[in-house]
């Protein structure tokens, strides 16, 4: 019997690691706080123009973005951004300053959702619009990771199957740039625990067992 219960006990552990979470827990809802996260951590940047209207952005935020595969993906590897055409939101882009209606047409957005995805720079590599199914949006974020160190087109990246993993980044920042994310990046945190190993973690010390278990690790400069 108490094996029965060992075992129980470490499968419910086992599910709840590894059980999607809240999109608000790592997805943002300002493009320049997901501009500058991006260039902070070094990540690439996808943002989402979205509408509340839109059936496809819903259908996509329930179908796709719940994935756990793709929240591992998003979580670790990107920064990734939902904005809607509020006039009353306001981003500064390329000197500019415009509310998120007048960004919508500064990017040519025609119709949501459109995906613009960005490097750690805040500059545009390329955009996709209308809804993508889970399998091909997992592809692409692949895609642009292995991108980012060889060059080349999505169709050979999809004809070789290139086997790409989530890597792992041990980052030193200063104490300015870490209250920036724990404060604006809903996905970092200081470390505790509870959390999964796909959170951006703060530690005050250096610790080998948490560069082990978790995908981003911030240490202080």
């Amino acid at each position: 019997m108490r094996k029965i219960l060992i075992v129980v006990v470490l499968l419910v552990i086992s599910i709840y690691s590894f059980s999607n979470v809240k999109l608000d827990d790592f997805v943002i809802h300002d493009f320049n706080n997901a501009i500058k996260i991006g260039d902070i951590t070094g990540k690439n940047v996808i943002v989402m123009f979205s509408s509340e209207t839109c059936y496809y952005c819903k259908k996509f935020k329930n179908e796709v973005l719940v994935d756990k595969e793709i929240q591992k993906w998003l979580r670790t590897e990107f920064v990734i951004a939902e904005i809607n055409p509020d006039r009353n939101k306001k981003a500064v882009y390329k000197g500019k300053t415009l509310n998120y209606a007048e960004l919508f047409g500064a990017f040519g957005v025609r119709g949501t959702p459109t995906f613009f995805f960005f490097n750690s720079k805040g500059e545009a590599l390329a955009q996709l619009p209308g809804y993508v199914e889970k399998d091909t949006f997992l592809s692409i974020l692949k895609y642009f990771k292995y991108y980012r160190n060889e060059k080349i087109s999505f169709k050979n990246f999809l004809s070789k199957k290139v086997d790409v993993v989530i890597g792992k980044k041990i980052l030193k920042l200063n104490k300015e740039d870490i209250d920036f994310l724990l404060k604006n990046d809903p996905n970092t945190k200081k470390y505790n625990k509870k959390l999964d190993e796909f959170t951006n973690v703060v530690m005050d010390e250096e610790d080998k067992k948490v560069e082990d278990k978790y995908y981003v690790v911030i240490y202080k400069k």
